[in-house]
């Protein structure tokens, strides 16, 4: 029997991969950061390069194209939407209703392996507190980028190397999760730390097909917020 959820999960997260690679082959995979006409990468000790501030300059440019790109090449179940409100504040940088299922799309940039999601507590606030009867699904979509110079102009530049994606729903939480122990705050809280999905963690806890559902992935990630606070 096929799972009519996880088929259209699929055909987006099939979308949404050709419209990124699409993006960035408009610009030949090389992009340059500039204020006015300056070079922003353009000194190898730049204060940008080793800062978080790159990969939201990465996710911004990419949410910004997708948001245009989407509406002028395909119909209303496929067009990206950003989040309302600060990415700061959310688990995702986009959104897609697509066959009733609102797919959130966490978009990250990839430079050295980021394995980090989202936050717990902000994944089980968006995941499953707000609108638990909203069918959803959770997209992490991958830029793996470097800096490095450029053949065509001599000019130090952002190197889009691959695009890849998976979803949230596709792990087996039930066993066990891995997190980081990130926290802003001076009393503890585990929820603030970020789960994390490495390859070799995702590859070992692949749900089967027939087993792939929001319900299911909801329970989870409901679970691992409950047992942080014990």
């Amino acid at each position: 029997m096929s799972n009519n959820y996880y088929l259209a999960i699929k055909d987006f997260q099939s979308k949404i991969t050709t419209y990124t690679k699409e993006i960035f082959k408009v610009y030949g995979n090389e992009l340059q950061l500039r204020l006015e006409d300056y070079n922003l990468l353009a000194n190898d000790k730049n204060c940008l390069e080793s800062s978080t501030a790159f990969g939201y300059i990465i996710e911004e440019f990419l949410v910004s194209k997708l948001e245009i790109y989407s509406k002028d090449h395909i119909g209303t179940d496929y067009v990206i939407r950003r989040t309302d409100g600060s990415t700061t504040t959310s688990s995702y940088d986009c959104s897609s209703n697509t066959n009733k299922i609102k797919v959130l799309v966490n978009i990250k940039a990839d430079k050295q392996g980021n394995n980090a999601i989202a936050a717990i507590n902000r994944l089980y606030n968006d995941y499953v507190l707000r609108n638990p009867e909203q069918i959803k699904a959770y997209l992490i979509l991958k830029v793996h980028y470097r800096i490095d110079i450029s053949q065509r102009d001599d000019k130090r530049k952002i190197f889009i190397d691959d695009i890849s994606s998976f979803y949230l729903e596709e792990i087996d939480f039930s066993y066990g999760h891995k997190q980081d122990n990130r926290n802003w705050s001076k009393v503890y809280n585990a929820n603030a730390g970020r789960l994390q999905a490495p390859p070799a963690f995702r590859e070992k806890h692949m749900l089967n097909e027939q087993e792939i559902s929001y319900e299911n992935t909801k329970e989870m990630i409901e679970k691992i917020f409950k047992d942080n606070q014990k």
